[in-house]
């Protein structure tokens, strides 16, 4: 099995990916995971990604995708998540995949309204103590302090205008792979709003795993 999983963030493809990892051996394989644990291991390629940081620009796809290759080729079966982001990254990720002799088998789709996301989001609230997140709807703060004595506090990247203005960059840069992938007869959308688990046999189902 190798999947893309896209999806806005709040859509929960970090969820699923773990998720998926967990029932299918696949490897998870996640974006920022990746990018960090190469810049802090000092390798020239992390160098190089560091420097682009410093700068404040987007680091190459070239370089990116040269990240990716071991984790690529390293596993029988993985899930990408976090990657890609755009037309020109899918591209890349192509051409890479045809130098390592690999194919993609499909990806999946998790789908919400704006609205959904923007409650979603929103409504995190993430423990100053424990570094753990919360949702004052659905998952809300224990009171009892022994179990997290917080403060709860929301990321500033988790206020309504932060959220909508990612959004509205995830409309115009990613969702349009929606249709790169579905030309290619690669595409399979879930809805994201269900139950996890129910989000995750769609997930299995479309990837042909038994659930």
């Amino acid at each position: 099995m190798k999947i893309i999983l896209l999806g806005p963030q709040g859509a929960g493809k970090g969820t699923q990916a773990s998720r998926l990892s967990e029932r299918t051996g696949a490897k998870h394989i996640a974006t920022g995971d990746i990018v960090r644990a190469e810049i802090k291991s000092g390798s020239d390629l992390g160098k190089k990604v560091q420097e682009y940081n410093d700068r404040g620009d987007l680091v190459p796809d070239e370089i990116i995708v040269e990240m990716f290759k071991p984790h690529l080729d390293g596993a029988d079966s993985w899930i990408l998540d976090g990657f890609p982001r755009n037309e020109s990254q899918a591209k890349a990720l192509e051409e890479a995949l045809e130098e390592l002799g690999l194919e993609l088998d499909g990806v999946i789709a998790l789908e919400a309204s704006d609205q959904e996301l923007v409650e979603r989001l929103s409504g995190r609230r993430q423990s100053e103590a424990t570094g753990k997140t919360y949702h004052i709807q659905h998952d809300p703060p224990p009171e009892d302090s022994d179990r997290d004595p917080g403060p709860f506090v929301q990321r500033k990247d988790d206020t309504e205008e932060s959220i909508k203005n990612r959004l509205n960059i995830y409309h115009k840069q990613t969702e349009p792979l929606k249709d790169y992938y579905a030309e290619r007869d690669l595409l399979t959308t879930v809805d994201a709003t269900q139950a996890i688990e129910s989000v995750t046999k769609d997930v299995l189902a479309a990837v042909g795993e038994k659930v």
